[in-house]
């Protein structure tokens, strides 16, 4: 049976615009927006928080448990210590070790009652003013996200009405990082709705991985735009240069591998985008070229150590050198790649759609592969039916 071109394929909703949005939109109304079952585990944890922020009793101790999603854990934890009542804010323990001490740190100095114990968080909150603020963000940039959130409280639940707020960000990348300008954009504009339907780049850059190990492959990348708001929509320069063509449209971006080139080595500076760096450097080891990856020192601080990881697992196919702790070179495969992979996904979603870019060269399992729903619900079985089909 021949399949029809071009290919649909369904890419949920972009995690980090939704979350922003939900967010954004009950801060101002009070009231939630909708979400659904296939969405993003990420965008379901944060649904389920602010229901329960909704109908918190001040009196009581209201837990909220956001597991793995470090989004939910920064935004919160501003959100919370500015809302009256009491909380205990706790998740996986991976994630009760990420970074989040600098955020802390600068609203306990504004008055903010947050104290850490075994299981987390507990936050009494209080009535908060901040209108200018500074903070370092060579961790994430998230810490400045969740500042600029709460500077936005406007329903009378929240008795901070500031909306206007001064950004002075040490040692960081600022209003130059794209989630930052993702933060303000959508604070500044009064239809959110517009952009609740916008597809994750950071989930599509697996289709475009594999559509250049897929000699006259020819997708539909429904509902993914060049929207301006997700910075790893950079990636798709790469590959223009690598033989694939781009066709935006109202239904989506129509993606074609019209040639296959020999890809010289490539630099790459994933600093700003660091959630491309797992496909990507995958990728170099399948298609084979040699890639050297700049801006990786935060990535061992993300759902697993993904710098590690990479270097430990890769190596089992071809040369990775370790430049400093922020640059690797993997260089060109010299050697067939073996008919069956087996790989751990280390609890960490990125990593299961990074491995399974080897589908194209034998059979593949990942343990624990169902951590991909945190970002991408509908990954697995997606892939299964382009991979029988």
């Amino acid at each position: 049976m021949a399949i029809p071109f071009p290919v649909k394929i369904a890419i949920p909703r972009s995690k980090s615009i939704v979350i922003r949005c939900l967010l954004i939109h009950y801060l101002r109304t009070g009231k939630l927006l909708p979400v659904f079952e296939d969405d993003p585990n990420d965008i379901l944890i944060v649904y389920k928080a602010l229901k329960i922020i909704n109908s918190a009793v001040e009196t009581s101790v209201n837990v909220i448990d956001v597991e793995d999603c470090g989004a939910a854990y920064r935004f919160l934890v501003a959100l919370l210590a500015a809302t009256k009542g009491k909380w205990l804010l706790t998740g996986t323990q991976r994630l009760l070790q990420r970074p989040i001490l600098p955020l802390v740190n600068f609203l306990t100095a504004k008055g903010a009652k947050i104290e850490k114990i075994e299981t987390g968080w507990q936050i009494e909150g209080v009535d908060l003013q901040i209108d200018k603020f500074d903070i370092d963000t060579q961790e994430t940039s998230q810490f400045v996200s969740a500042l600029m959130l709460i500077s936005d409280l406007k329903i009378q639940k929240f008795k901070n009405s500031k909306k206007s707020y001064v950004l002075t960000v040490l040692r960081s990348y600022g209003l130059q990082n794209p989630y930052v300008r993702m933060t303000q954009t959508l604070l500044q504009t009064n239809n959110l709705t517009s952009f609740l339907a916008l597809a994750d780049w950071s989930a599509a850059v697996f289709w475009l991985a594999n559509a250049l190990l897929t000699p006259n492959a020819h997708y539909l990348l429904e509902n993914l735009h060049f929207d301006g708001l997700q910075g790893d929509a950079v990636i798709v320069k790469w590959f223009e240069k690598f033989g694939l063509l781009f066709t935006e449209n109202e239904k989506g971006i129509e993606v074609k591998h019209i040639e296959s080139v020999d890809i010289p080595r490539q630099i790459i500076d994933v600093k700003e985008t660091p959630d491309i760096a797992l496909v990507l450097a995958v990728l170099s080891v399948c298609y084979p070229f040699e890639l050297t990856l700049n801006g990786l020192r935060n990535i061992n601080l993300k759902e697993s150590n993904r710098l590690d990881i990479l270097v430990k697992e890769l190596s089992k196919f071809t040369a990775v050198e370790i430049n400093s702790e922020d640059s690797i070179t993997i260089h060109k495969r010299k050697t067939a790649l073996p008919n069956s992979f087996h790989f751990d996904s280390y609890n960490d979603h990125r990593f299961v759609m990074a491995w399974s870019l080897f589908n194209n060269y034998g059979t593949v399992e990942i343990e624990n592969a169902d951590c991909v729903k945190k970002s991408y619900p509908n990954f697995l079985n997606t892939v299964s039916t382009l991979t029988s089909s």
